[in-house]
């Protein structure tokens, strides 16, 4: 595949780095020399010094012949021009990163077939949403319309699995682990994986049955009864829509006066203090005591990272930060935060989704491209049609979680057939990308 980038900073280089390991031909289009000058030192990729809208410069980055672009930058009006450039060389997918609102439902995107938005406030508060909806994961993802759910969780002290192998357990009837991470390395876990509490599981299965997969992991932990969050930005107000309405007592800490007049008219059912979210007495005031989650959305990482220490320390059961520093992840969760998110990987994550072609549905990133899950539409033309799993050049490094045939999710064995037109969701590791594309044709 030959892809353009347009925009070198976290987002576009983490696109251009996952795109240009699996082997594609990428082109990185920046204004900044300098940002460039990390790139190509960093990947194996060509770069051009110019503006992503100017017609020549994208010509010169190959556009004519491009199978996808990303437009990328920090400027709206540079993303929307370069996208419908790249429509205009007919690049059958582009996606365009856009961060103001009204830009949303602007018509000369929407009329465009093949061309798709990012929003990366939205995404970032359906992802913390998603992990608040399930108090006992780390990470969460849906396909199939919301019915097959993906969970990130952390084996607990006492917990069924740990010190098990899996040939040991009981086979689950509605989810199955697809995945097993200890130190950062993830790998497909296999019959004779012992599992050690601190360890990770990544299960896929049916989201109507989340409780068997809970009391694998550890001790059942109580419905989410109140959030607060620290930040009344646009992801924040994002989050507080999603969760209203679901039975939870929502409080807002903001600090701007003018910001906590408009949300709280606009949000009746959520409580708004003004104050400083690093103070414990404005914390106390939110009632953090009693809080299931805290939620640190600022745009600053350190106020976000020392807010949350606080609340935890004043007895807040969980707390999600926000940061953009990538290097803070590893540290944070040593020091009691319980899940981080970088919003510039999760916008290079969801315009991942995009860049596969043919049958493919749906596609995720994990553990910043460590690991990938696709939802496949299964072609009659493809290899794994009319054979039994166990008897598939299936690869080592990759594993079908789901198959999902006439509306009917079906947790794979070795004697599962796969039919034509069948729903299946993978995960792999990027060793397999290419001879997973190769059987799924």
């Amino acid at each position: 595949m030959k892809a353009i980038v347009v925009g070198a900073g976290e987002t576009g280089f983490h696109i251009a780095q996952s795109l240009s390991n699996q082997g594609h031909s990428i082109v990185v289009i920046d204004t900044q020399e300098e940002t460039l000058e990390q790139v190509r030192n960093s990947l194996d990729v060509l770069t051009i010094l110019g503006d992503g809208c100017s017609h020549r410069v994208l010509k010169e980055g190959g556009a004519k012949g491009s199978d996808f672009l990303a437009a990328v930058t920090n400027n709206d009006g540079v993303n929307i021009v370069a996208s419908l450039l790249a429509k205009m060389y007919r690049i059958p997918r582009v996606v365009a990163r856009i961060s103001g609102p009204q830009q949303l439902d602007n018509p000369l995107l929407l009329k465009e077939t093949g061309l798709y938005t990012v929003y990366p406030e939205k995404v970032v508060a359906d992802k913390i949403a998603q992990l608040i909806e399930v108090p006992f994961a780390s990470l969460s993802e849906v396909f199939v319309e919301g019915r097959v759910q993906m969970l990130k969780l952390e084996v607990k002290k006492g917990a069924g699995l740990e010190g098990r192998k899996l040939s040991e357990l009981e086979r689950l009837s509605s989810w199955i682990l697809v995945a097993h991470s200890r130190a950062g390395k993830i790998a497909i876990p296999r019959g004779d994986t012992l599992i050690r509490s601190g360890d990770y599981v990544i299960g896929l299965g049916i989201r109507e049955a989340l409780k068997e997969l809970e009391e694998l992991v550890g001790p059942s932990e109580r419905k989410t009864k109140r959030v607060i969050l620290l930040g009344g930005g646009r992801i924040g107000y994002y989050l507080l829509k999603q969760l209203s309405g679901r039975g939870i007592s929502l409080r807002l800490v903001e600090i701007s006066p003018q910001r906590c007049l408009d949300l709280a008219q606009e949000l009746s059912n959520v409580l708004v203090i003004k104050g400083d979210g690093t103070s414990g007495e404005v914390l106390k005031e939110a009632g953090i005591e009693d809080a299931d989650y805290f939620v640190a959305l600022t745009h600053d990482d350190e106020n976000n990272i020392l807010a949350s220490l606080c609340a935890k320390n004043l007895g807040c059961k969980k707390v999600i930060i926000l940061s953009r520093k990538k290097d803070y992840t590893p540290i944070v969760e040593r020091v009691g935060i319980d899940v981080t998110i970088n919003p510039l990987l999760a916008a290079a994550g969801e315009i991942m989704r995009y860049t596969r072609g043919g049958g493919v549905l749906s596609f995720s990133l994990l553990e910043e491209g460590k690991g990938e899950i696709l939802e496949v539409l299964v072609k009659e033309s493809s290899a794994v049609v009319g054979k039994a799993l166990r008897d598939t050049p299936f690869p080592q490094e990759a594993l079908i979680g789901a198959v999902v045939r006439d509306g009917k999710i079906i947790i794979p064995r070795g004697d599962t057939i796969i039919a034509p037109n069948d729903r299946v969701i993978v995960f792999m590791l990027p060793l397999a990308v290419k001879k997973i594309e190769r059987l799924f044709g």
